[in-house]
């Protein structure tokens, strides 16, 4: 079953942080990431948003493992939100 992400987050520059990352270093990228089928990325009054789809919940949750979500809380605080779901397929008959 396809996985869905949405990820909200400040735009931030690499001299920003002790990381030396920008907020796209944070996503996913296709042909790079394991199971990553699509991005799609806009970005609105300073704020990034990434929908990515996925293989399965265990390639999303590879990439979002607990390492993600520390470097994510010490860029950006509580400023960011990343919605993990699944997609429900509707069966050809």
């Amino acid at each position: 079953m396809r996985y869905l992400a949405i990820l909200e987050c400040p735009v931030i520059f690499s001299g920003e942080n002790q990381y030396g990352m920008t907020s796209m270093d944070m996503c996913p990228s296709v042909g790079i990431t394991r199971g990553l089928v699509s991005r799609h990325v806009k970005v609105v009054d300073a704020r990034v948003i990434v929908v990515s789809i996925w293989d399965s919940e265990f390639c999303a949750k590879l990439f979002f493992d607990p390492a993600w979500y520390e470097k994510a809380g010490i860029l950006w605080g509580d400023l960011y939100q990343l919605r993990l779901d699944e997609i429900e397929e509707a069966r050809v008959a």
